[in-house]
């Protein structure tokens, strides 16, 4: 059986933030995501980032 609770849900609040920054460069992301307050939106920019094909290790090294 197919388990579904393996994906993690991505909120709507989480999309539309990620919509937005879509056409961003890496570096204003990056800037954006230091800056953030909301997880939503620091989340949105992480799924960006893996998107672009960047590792796990590198979305750290770029957001440490």
């Amino acid at each position: 059986m197919f388990n579904l609770k393996i994906f993690k849900a991505i909120s709507t609040e989480v999309l539309s933030v990620k919509n937005d920054l879509e056409l961003n460069t890496e570096i204003q992301l990056i800037n954006k995501y230091k800056t953030a307050k909301s997880d939503a939106y620091k989340e949105a920019i992480v799924y960006i980032l893996k998107d672009r094909g960047y590792t796990r290790l590198e979305i750290g090294q770029l957001l440490a």
